[in-house]
C-alpha cells in the first residue's frame, strides 16, 4: 500500500499484531471505562432528585431510595412532606454518599488514565523501535536524498500518531458515542421528542463536517511539511556551527530559523483555525437544540406533566416533570451538547492524524534496496581476494558513477585507488559493503558474489575509516571497541598502538576511560582520525578499507601508522583511498579511477613509467602541490 493511500483503517491493520498482543488490557479499559459511565449517570439522575426534590422541596423518598440508602420509610417515605429534621437527616446522608461516591470516581478516572497512557505507550514504543530498525537499514540512495530532519521528525514526531489514532480512533470515539447514546436514551426515557430534537440537530452538524473535511486535510499536512523543514534546518544548524561561525553566519542563521518557525506557526494558526471555525458550526446546533429543549421542559414542568417512561424514571422520583426532572433531563441536553462538539473536535483530529501517519508509516512501507537473497550465507573465510568484473553503477540512471570496474584485490596486498575528486573511488568501496547494489557486474568474495552473502555477515568482515572521523560523546576505550563491543581492554590498546593513538592517550588525565564531547569535540581532528583507525583494527576484520585515513596527519605520523597498519594486514585485504603520492607508493596495485572508470591499474613504478599516463601527470600534479606546500 502506497504511502499516500495510507489511512486510520490500514494503520490499525499494520499495527494489528501488537495491539492484539494488548487486547486483554483494552477489554479491562473498556469494562472499567463502561462502569464509570454508569456510575456518573446514575449518580446524576439521583442525586439531582434527591437534592432538589427531597432536601429542598420536601418530597418524600420512593421505597426504592428509602431502603438503598438504609431511612425508615415511615418517616421518609409515607408522609406527605418531609420534615425540617428528615431533610437534615436526608441532607448528611446525602453528602456522605455524594463523597463517597466522588471520591470513587475521582480515584477510577485517574487510575484510567494512568493504565491508558501505559498501554499506549507500549504501543508507541513498539512502533517506534520498529521505524528507527528500518531507517537505518534503507539504503544510502534514501538517505542521500531525504533531509535528515525529515527522518527524525518522522522517527520522533509523526511515530506519535499511531498511539493517537488507538486512543482517538478506537478508545475516544467508542467513549463519546457510549456518552452520547446513554445520554440520548435517558432524554428519550424523560420524552422521546428531546432525543428527536438532538438527531435532528445532528444533521447540519454532520454536513459542515463533511465539508470541512479536504480543507482539514490540506491544512494538516502543509502544517507537519513545514514543521518538517523546521527541524531539518534546527539538525543543520547545530551540525554545522562551527562554519556558521568561522564565516560569521550566525544572524543569516537565525534569519531562515526565523522564517521557517514563522511558516511552521503560521501553517499550525491555519489549520487550528479552520477547527475553530468547525467547531463553532457544531456548538451553535447544539445550542439551538438546549435551548429549544429548555423551552419545551419548562411547558412540561408546569403542567406537571407525566414523563415519558414513568415505569423507569420513576426509579429516581421522576414520575412527572418536576424542579428536579427538569435540572436532571437538561444536565444529559447540556453532556449532548458538549460531546457533539467532542465529536467535532475529534473528527478533525482523526483528519490530521491521517496525515499524519502516512509520513510515520512512509519509512516502514519503503522496502530496503539492499536485501539478502534467499539462500544467502555467511561471508567465507577470505583466501584469495575481492574482484570487480565489468561492475557498472548509477545514483540516477542518467548520471552513470562507475562503468565497467574490473580488478582485483589479493589477500595481503594493498590497493590503492587514486583519482581526483568525484571519479568515483569512495563509491566503489561503497558497492563492496553493499551499501548499494550494483547495477550491472558481479563484486565477489573468493568467487562468490556479495549479493549471496548476509548483508549482515558482510560488513561485519569489513572494516571501514572514513573521512568523516564519527566518535560518540563516551569514553575513548568505548569509541575504539564500538564495532567491536567484546574486545577487551587489552585488544583495544593493541588496536591503539597500531593507529599511534597510544600516544596522545596515555598523556591524557584518564587516559583511555577519557569521556569525549559531543563528536569527539574534545580531540585534533588527528586525534579524532587515529581513534577513527583503530576502531577499525580492533574490528579485526579480514578487510579493510581507508578512506583518506591520514589526511590530517603528519608526515611522519602518516607514515608511522601506514607502517603498522601494513603489517597488521599482511595476512588481510587492504583498501586504500589516498591523493598522497608517498603514500601510494606502499601498495602492490594502483587503480587510477577517472569519471568511473579505471583507466589504468598496476603498481606506483609501472604507472609511472607510462609516458603519457593518466596516473603519471595526476602524481605529478600532487608533488607540485606538496612542494608548494611545504614552500608555504
Amino acid at each position: 500500500m502506497s504511502a499516500e493511500r495510507f489511512g486510520l483503517g490500514a494503520a490499525l491493520w499494520r499495527t494489528r499484531g501488537y495491539l492484539l498482543g494488548q487486547l486483554k488490557h483494552f477489554i479491562v479499559f473498556g469494562v472499567l471505562s463502561g462502569i464509570a459511565i454508569l456510575l456518573e449517570l446514575a449518580s446524576t439522575l439521583v442525586f439531582f432528585d434527591l437534592l432538589t426534590n427531597k432536601v429542598f422541596l420536601g418530597d418524600p423518598l420512593t421505597t426504592t431510595q428509602a431502603g438503598l440508602l438504609g431511612l425508615d420509610p415511615a418517616r421518609f417515605v409515607d408522609v406527605e412532606t418531609l420534615d425540617e429534621a428528615a431533610r437534615f437527616t436526608l441532607r448528611t446522608v446525602f453528602l456522605v454518599v455524594a463523597g463517597g461516591l466522588m471520591a470513587i470516581g475521582f480515584l477510577l478516572g485517574a487510575g484510567l488514565g494512568y493504565y491508558l497512557t501505559w498501554i499506549l505507550q507500549r504501543v508507541n514504543q513498539h512502533l517506534r523501535l520498529a521505524m528507527m530498525d528500518r531507517a537505518v537499514h534503507l539504503s544510502l540512495r534514501y538517505h542521500d536524498e531525504a533531509p535528515v530532519g525529515d527522518a527524525i521528525y518522522r522517527v520522533y514526531q509523526d511515530s506519535a500518531m499511531v498511539t493517537t489514532v488507538v486512543q482517538n480512533a478506537l478508545i475516544q470515539p467508542v467513549t463519546v458515542l457510549t456518552n452520547l447514546a446513554i445520554a440520548l436514551v435517558a432524554i428519550s426515557f424523560f420524552q422521546p421528542y428531546l432525543g428527536f430534537l438532538f438527531l435532528v440537530a445532528a444533521v447540519p452538524a454532520v454536513v459542515a463536517a463533511r465539508a470541512f473535511t479536504p480543507s482539514l486535510r490540506e491544512g494538516s499536512e502543509y502544517s507537519r511539511l513545514a514543521n518538517s523543514a523546521l527541524t531539518s534546518h534546527i539538525q543543520e544548524s547545530v551540525n554545522g556551527v562551527r562554519v556558521l561561525k568561522a564565516q560569521q553566519a550566525e544572524a543569516t542563521a537565525f534569519d531562515t530559523f526565523r522564517q521557517r518557525s514563522g511558516q511552521a506557526l503560521d501553517r499550525a494558526y491555519e489549520l487550528r483555525r479552520r477547527i475553530a471555525v468547525l467547531n463553532l458550526l457544531v456548538f451553535l446546533t447544539t445550542a439551538a437544540a438546549v435551548i429549544a429543549a429548555d423551552y419545551l421542559m419548562t411547558q412540561w414542568v408546569w403542567a406537571e406533566t407525566a414523563t415519558f417512561g414513568y415505569g423507569l424514571v420513576a426509579l429516581v422520583g421522576f414520575a412527572v416533570w418536576n424542579l428536579g426532572a427538569f435540572q436532571a433531563a437538561r444536565d444529559r441536553n447540556i453532556a449532548i451538547g458538549g460531546v457533539s462538539v467532542a465529536l467535532s473536535n475529534l473528527w478533525s483530529l482523526l483528519q490530521d492524524i491521517s496525515i499524519g501517519l502516512k509520513r510515520a508509516f512512509f519509512l516502514l512501507d519503503i522496502e530496503p534496496e539492499v536485501q539478502d537473497r534467499p539462500g544467502a550465507k555467511a561471508m567465507p573465510q577470505v583466501q584469495e581476494g575481492v574482484s570487480f568484473r565489468k561492475v557498472d553503477f548509477a545514483y540516477r540512471a542518467e548520471v552513470p558513477v562507475i562503468r565497467d570496474a574490473t580488478f582485483t584485490a589479493r589477500l595481503g596486498t594493498v590497493t590503492a585507488i587514486v583519482g581526483a575528486s568525484g571519479a568515483g573511488k569512495s563509491t566503489l568501496m561503497s558497492l563492496l559493503l553493499r551499501l548499494y547494489d550494483v547495477d550491472r557486474g558481479e563484486i565477489s568474495i573468493d568467487g562468490r558474489d556479495l549479493r549471496d552473502i548476509q548483508v549482515r555477515s558482510l560488513r561485519d568482515g569489513i572494516g571501514i575509516v572514513l573521512q568523516e572521523n564519527a566518535l560518540f560523546p563516551t569514553s575513548i576505550a568505548d569509541n575504539i571497541r564500538f564495532a567491536a563491543p567484546d574486545a577487551d581492554d587489552e585488544a583495544v590498546r593493541a588496536a591503539a598502538v597500531t593507529a599511534c593513538a597510544d600516544e596522545f592517550i596515555d598523556a591524557l588525565p584518564d587516559g583511555f576511560a577519557t569521556e569525549l564531547g559531543e563528536r569527539g569535540a574534545k580531540l585534533s581532528t588527528g586525534q579524532r582520525q587515529r581513534i577513527s583507525i583503530a576502531r577499525a583494527v580492533a574490528k579485526n576484520a579480514p578487510i579493510l578499507i581507508l578512506d583518506e585515513p591520514t589526511a590530517a596527519l603528519d608526515v611522519d605520523t602518516e607514515q608511522r601508522v601506514l607502517e603498522r597498519l601494513i603489517h597488521w594486514g599482511r595476512d588481510r585485504v587492504i583498501f586504500l583511498i589516498t591523493h598522497r603520492i608517498r603514500t601510494i607508493r606502499r601498495a602492490e596495485q594502483v587503480l587510477f579511477v577517472e569519471h568511473g572508470a579505471i583507466v589504468e591499474q598496476g603498481d606506483h613504478d609501472r604507472l609511472m613509467g607510462l609516458p603519457d599516463g593518466r596516473y603519471r601527470a595526476f602524481a605529478s600534479r600532487e608533488n607540485l602541490a606538496r612542494m608548494d606546500d611545504t614552500r608555504v
